[in-house]
Parts: structure tokens; sequence; C-alpha cells
């Protein structure tokens, strides 16, 4: 099996089983339960919880900052729209946050009739080429059943990279579910994301694809700033050099919840066309386009509470100060 092992120890000690990590332990407890409960009823449930929290003041930052992007990117909503969509933001993010026990404790075959699939043939027409894969993977709230479920169960060798949770538990239960799978292809792996993308590279000429998310903002010395909707937006200008490096093809690929088929919705859409010969800035705005094509399938369901316009060509504006 090809490892690239992480110098990031997510293993548990005697430690973690300190009262002052019993919090976290009940609470995945309560996942285990969950993940076991019939899907209809556990879905209604959060999304009663949903509706009820809207207003909560908790929530008002994440909500301002919500609305701030959707101001940004699509200046022709009113109020209502942005309010309707967060509505439905919010049911999502219960339905699948109760959801997300099934990935760690369901069975593989469980996982794979979770998800309806589309665009899959994408997938298997770039294997049989011998082409690596970088899945195009904007973050939504079911990112991690795409790469588990979808793409991991499914037999497909995977790697992706993770920010640690500074809980020790979590990271020890997220990193575990998103490479129980990894066996069954016997190459890929998880690697923590200030080890670059060196480690990405490795694995893509591995053939070992690649999941990667491309829209946070990582400030203005990293970034260029490319088209995004309505707005500009500080982009990392990798794809193309990760592509080149790593062989691979590129697949934009989405997630959303379906609680009308309490499914798992998850949405390939056609590689990108080779743009090995185009600039860095007409790569990313590329790029860009594609992430919008895929966010398109289903708006409500994108992290629009992310700072994602944090780095605004105008230097000194903070637009998410309240």
């Amino acid at each position: 099996m090809t490892q690239y092992n992480s110098r990031f120890d997510t293993s548990l000690k005697a430690k973690h089983f300190l009262p002052k990590h019993w919090g976290t332990w009940s609470l995945l407890g309560l996942l285990f339960l969950f993940s076991f409960c019939p899907i209809k009823i556990r879905d209604r449930f959060a999304a009663f919880v949903a509706d009820k929290l809207y207003n909560a003041k908790f929530l008002n930052k994440r909500k301002n900052i919500a609305f701030t992007n959707l101001g940004l990117c699509f200046p022709e909503y009113t109020q209502e729209q942005k309010e309707d969509l967060m509505r439905e933001n919010l049911r999502s993010v219960a339905q699948i946050s109760l959801s997300l026990g099934e990935i760690a404790f369901r069975s593989q075959s469980f996982l794979v009739n979770r998800v309806n699939m589309t665009g899959e043939h994408y997938i298997k027409e770039a294997e049989q080429q011998n082409k690596a894969i970088i899945f195009l993977a904007p973050h939504c709230y079911g990112v991690d059943f795409a790469g588990v479920a979808a793409i991991s169960a499914r037999g497909y060798p995977l790697s992706s990279m993770f920010n640690d949770y500074r809980n020790p538990i979590f990271d020890w239960f997220v990193t575990g579910y998103r490479t129980r799978f990894t066996k069954l292809a016997g190459k890929g792996t998880l690697y923590h994301r200030s080890e670059g993308l060196k480690p990405a590279i490795k694995s893509l000429r591995d053939k070992a694809h690649f999941y990667y998310l491309p829209d946070e903002d990582h400030g203005r010395d990293s970034s260029v700033f490319a088209d995004f909707y309505a707005t500009k937006k500080a982009t990392l200008p990798v794809i193309g050099r990760l592509a080149k490096l790593g062989r691979a093809v590129v697949i934009p690929v989405y997630t959303s919840y379906n609680a009308e088929t309490s499914k798992v919705d998850v949405i390939c859409h056609a590689p990108l066309a080779d743009f090995s010969k185009l600039e860095e800035q007409e790569q990313t705005e590329l790029m860009n386009r594609a992430i919008e094509k895929v966010v398109d399938e289903n708006r409500a369901q994108y992290m629009w509470t992310l700072k994602l316009l944090k780095t605004r060509p105008e230097e000194g504006l903070d637009i998410y100060k309240q």
C-alpha cells in the first residue's frame, strides 16, 4: 500500500479519555445513535430544529457573513430571497450534521446506496485512460459524503488534506472516517494542509486521485483576484500547476442533501478542457467559472457562512465588520 504519512499524530492517547473530553465523546455517541435512526424521521427533526434556531442570536454573526457574501455575488437578490436561501441552508446543515455518523459507523454498502451519484462515467473514463483526477470540490456541507461515500467507498483511490480541529477527539474521528476505505484501492491518504501540495502531487502521480477544496481565502500574498459571480475573489492560482505536475484531469464535483429523496446528491461535471497553455490568471478564472457552475446546482447548500471574500481588491477594507 502506498502511503504518504502525515507528520501530524491523530491517534488517541490515555489523556483523551479524561473528564474534560467527555462532552466530545457524548457528542460522538449521539452521532452514533443518529446514524441508525430512520432517515425520514431524522430529517424532519433536523429541519424542525433548524427552523426554530434560525433567529437565534448566536447565529447572527454567521448570517451577517452569509448575507454579505450573497449581496456581493448576487446583487439582484432581495432580502427575502437571501433569507429564504439561508433558511434552506440551515436546514441542510442540520440534516447533514445529524447524518455524519453514518460515514464513520455504517457499512460500505449502506454508504454507497446513500448517495445518488451523477456523472460517475467521467471518473471511469479518466481511469480507463490511466489518468489521475483532481476533484474540484467547492465548500458545501456534504463534502465528506462525496469523498467517503461516493468516491472512496466505491473503491476509487483518493487523497486529500485536512486542517486540525484543535480538538484531538474530532481529529481522530474525522481523519478515521475519511481514510476508512483507503485499503480498498491500496493507495491514497490524508495529510495536513501545512504540508503543502507535494504529497498531493506524489499521490496524483501514483494515480491516487486528489480531493481539492479550492475556494478558501488564503490572503493577498498567496492569491490572484479572479471573477466570482458578480464580484472578485482572492483565489489560489495553483490548479493549472497542480494538474500539470500531477498529470491529472480536473473534474468539478458538488454535493447537496436532497431532503425529498433522503439521498445525498453527488454531481460530477465533465472534466475541464486542457488549459495547460493558458496563463495563470486565465486558469484561475476558468476554475472559478467551473466552481460557479457546480454551485448553481444548489446555491442553498454552499458554505456562504465562510469568509470567502475577506481579502478585497481594496486594501484595508473589512466587509464583514458589524
